[in-house]
């Protein structure tokens, strides 16, 4: 097929066009920025999706789209950026794509639209109710329903992934990874505490401050693990890939993640374990994460099943972690 890959020069966006390519197929990637390692055969058109125009005859000849270009914030000061790039910016692809070839949109959504940090039930499911607490979580309710309208007006088959948290193992134990960093390295965690106004965290690590040897072990004030799904990022971009060459129809939602949530105080352990690193246990409050999803539908509707589970993940953060002190990453 001609598949468009949004986000191409993404980290994601990157994964999913290497592996369409491997696979046979034509890719045209859509992103704002250059990629810093561009794929092979790739076509590369770069630009703001939200300047499309209707019927954009460079996308006349597609017939399948990964919608995975998107902006992640939590940060209410973003509310307009964030429309601009997840809802508008997705309207803008659907009307490019009209009266051309497409006949399948995937949609990179997130467990962001229930939210998952706070489920009315557990394990969380594609019937749990959409009731986002972020700008950005509403974005992703918006661009589903657009995705949504946009098959059913154009007869197209649609699908929503909603993602679970996603890691490249290699990210897991550098302490300056986005998300790594402060979920993982106490001398992160502190300066996030200290920026949040934290201070009964703060004080807890405040002796690690300047320490990126220590792991933390969080634990919850009442006795809930800290955990939450964490999918490796080749499994997630295996799982779009699937979704892009699937036989769906309609509209289906489906949550992409791993086979079971990781108890990330036990986590930090075996991480520290692998990687010769020390760890300190912290108490969080009874709102830290602590939820359970499942991928049922995905190996029901997609064959999806992940291929990295938390073992191996450990052994290629650790392994990534020595290749950077040793210089040779």
């Amino acid at each position: 097929m001609h598949i468009a890959v949004t986000g191409a020069s993404g980290r994601i966006g990157g994964t999913v066009a290497a592996e369409l390519t491997a696979r046979g197929h034509r890719v045209l990637g859509l992103d704002r920025v250059e990629p810093h390692t561009p794929v092979d055969g790739v076509d590369y058109r770069i630009g703001d999706l939200a300047d499309l125009e209707p019927g954009d005859p460079a996308l006349a000849g597609v017939e399948a789209v990964a919608h995975l270009g998107a902006l992640m914030s939590w940060d209410p000061a973003d509310a307009d950026r964030l429309h601009h790039a997840n809802v508008t910016a997705t309207l803008r692809l659907i009307r490019a794509l009209e009266g051309g070839r497409c006949k399948r949109f995937v949609l990179a959504s997130t467990g962001e639209v229930y939210p998952e940090n706070r489920p009315q039930y557990q394990p969380l499911d594609e019937d749990h109710p959409r009731l986002p607490t972020t700008w950005y979580g509403l974005t992703k309710v918006l661009a589903e329903e657009a995705v949504a309208f946009g098959g059913r007006a154009n007869g197209w088959a649609t699908v929503a992934l909603r993602f679970s948290h996603t890691q490249h193992p290699a990210e897991l134990l550098d302490p300056d990874s986005f998300f790594s960093g402060p979920r993982f390295f106490a001398s992160r965690r502190h300066r996030k505490a200290l920026a949040a106004g934290d201070t009964a965290l703060a004080d807890q690590l405040a002796p690690y401050a300047g320490d990126d040897r220590t792991l933390l072990v969080a634990r919850r004030e009442d006795g809930a693990p800290v955990q939450m799904g964490i999918l490796a990022a080749a499994d997630l971009a295996h799982g779009v890939v699937l979704a892009v060459e699937g036989d769906t129809t309609g509209h289906e939602v489906i949550g992409l993640g791993p086979d079971a949530s990781t108890d990330l105080g036990d986590f930090a352990l075996a991480l520290a374990a692998e990687a010769d690193l020390d760890t300190v246990e912290v108490t969080l409050p009874a709102t830290a994460p602590s939820y359970v999803t499942g991928n049922a539908k995905a190996r029901e509707l997609l064959g999806f099943a992940p291929r990295i589970d938390e073992e191996e993940m450990v052994r290629q953060a650790a392994e990534a972690h020595r290749r950077r002190n040793t210089g040779t990453a």
